[in-house]
Parts: C-alpha cells; sequence; structure tokens
C-alpha cells in the first residue's frame, strides 16, 4: 500500500510540474497576445520566412483560448492536490480539465491540432490516477479516513 502511495505522490509531482508550468505560460500568451499581434503587424520580417507561417497561425487564435487553456491546467493543478490528499474530487477535477483540454483544440484549432500523444498520455494518466486511489481507498469514505491518519 505504502508503494501505491510513493507512486501516486511521483506521478503527482510530475503532474503538479507540467500543469504548473502550463499555467504560467499559457497565462503569459493570453496577457502578451494582443501586445505581439500589434508588434508582429508592424515588423512582419521579425522572424525567418519559415516561421512565418506558424507565428501567423498563433496570433490569428483567440485570446479566449489561451486563457481557457490557463484555466484548465490550474483546475489540473487544483485536482491533482485533491489526491495528494486522496480526494475523490481531485481525482474528478483532473478528469475533467484534462478532457476538456483535448477538446480545446479542436473547438479553436481543428482536428489536426489534436495529437494522438496528448490523447494516449490523458488516457493513461487518468487510467493510473483511478487505479492508484480505488487501491488507497480513496472512493470509499471509510477507508479514506484509516489512511488519512
Amino acid at each position: 500500500m505504502n508503494s501505491n502511495r510513493t507512486l501516486l505522490h511521483i506521478l503527482l509531482v510530475i503532474t503538479f510540474i507540467f500543469a504548473g508550468l502550463s499555467t504560467v505560460v499559457y497565462l503569459m500568451m493570453g496577457a502578451m497576445l494582443p501586445m505581439v499581434q500589434n508588434y508582429y503587424a508592424a515588423n512582419p520580417s521579425v522572424l525567418p520566412e519559415q516561421f512565418g507561417a506558424a507565428m501567423e497561425r498563433m496570433l490569428e487564435v483567440p485570446r479566449t483560448y489561451y486563457i481557457g487553456c490557463a484555466m484548465l491546467y490550474a483546475l489540473e493543478v487544483l485536482g491533482a492536490a485533491f489526491m495528494w490528499t486522496l480526494r475523490p474530487a481531485g481525482f474528478h477535477c483532473y478528469t475533467l480539465a484534462r478532457l476538456l483540454l483535448i477538446i480545446m483544440p479542436l473547438l479553436f484549432l481543428g482536428r489536426g491540432f489534436v495529437g494522438i500523444g496528448d490523447v494516449m498520455f490523458a488516457i493513461l494518466f487518468i487510467f493510473i490516477y483511478w487505479s492508484l486511489l480505488r487501491q488507497l481507498g480513496a472512493f470509499s469514505k471509510k477507508e479514506v479516513d484509516e489512511n488519512n491518519q
């Protein structure tokens, strides 16, 4: 049982790192998007031509996409924090955020921007978290009370 808790904590630290950094990056992109759009419109030759098309596509994405993704990554961090203390609500927050993060590119960017790797990792982490939390008794109230004492 102790090794399951250790594995859970290792995976949660990975989630904290990646989701936390993603929250900051997407917030920065959402906050700086208008400034970057104005700068790039005034200076289109700043980037080499091979990066120009990618930059133009990135600047066409609505600001709400970046801010929405930041909020979902923050929800993922919150879910991980709850899972740390074996609260089932954490699993549900994490799962909801992960699934919505897969849907976001479909809504704003199109099917070509959803990677199969993203979907596979989301399914893998959701399954592993569910399995570990179930083994640790997070989904049954009595066992959670015993584990937290």
